[in-house]
């Protein structure tokens, strides 16, 4: 895979300042850049990485994802943790993934993981799934983030209430890798 390279007038942008800076920086020695054939300056994204921490300049979402979907698995049953977390370690080009195991957990693991998805068991200690929901749905940050509801108390009034809060899809439990990744990929889709 080739490594994406970057103008100077797509560094002014993530920046914030003019190309010809850009340029003088380039001249200066600070970013590492090679020139086309044509003789425009290219910047490989691992160069300006550098750059930007090393002149410790914000760095864009962007810059940093690999195109991997990230899932917070959040269940207070390690069995159900270790099921989910075998499944996802098949495709590692295609996810990264952590869990936590309470409400807590998941809400300081939401605000240093930023996940695109989140599973999320109904019943957990200290604070329920339900809350644990309406908590994502009324954050401006993290209500974008896909909810998969799960629970091994399937009953008619749990369905209802999670949908209230704000989850996107439910699951029962016991449920199989393959239901888990219909959902997941349809929920991701979106």
């Amino acid at each position: 895979m080739v490594e994406k390279t970057y103008s100077t007038f797509d560094i002014s942008e993530i920046c914030g300042v003019y190309p010809t800076t850009v340029a003088d920086w380039i001249d200066a020695g600070k970013l590492k850049a090679f020139h086309t054939p044509g003789g425009h300056r290219r910047v490989r994204k691992s160069d300006l990485l550098e750059f930007l921490r090393k002149y410790n300049m914000p760095i864009p979402k962007e810059l940093t994802k690999d195109g991997r979907k990230k899932i917070l698995i959040v269940d207070d049953d390690q069995a159900v943790i270790n099921f989910i977390t075998r499944f996802l370690r098949k495709f590692p080009e295609k996810y990264q993934f952590t869990s936590a195991t309470g409400g807590f957990q998941a809400g300081q693991a939401l605000a240093e993981f930023e996940p695109d998805l989140i599973v999320l068991d109904l019943l957990l200690p200290g604070i329920d799934g339900f809350q644990v929901c309406r908590n994502i749905r009324s954050n401006e940050k993290t209500k974008r983030i896909k909810i998969l509801a799960i629970t091994g108390y399937d009953t008619p009034e749990n369905r209802k209430k999670i949908f209230a809060c704000g989850a996107d899809d439910y699951l029962p439990k016991p449920f199989d890798t393959e239901e888990l990744n219909k959902r997941m990929n349809k929920l991701l889709e979106e």
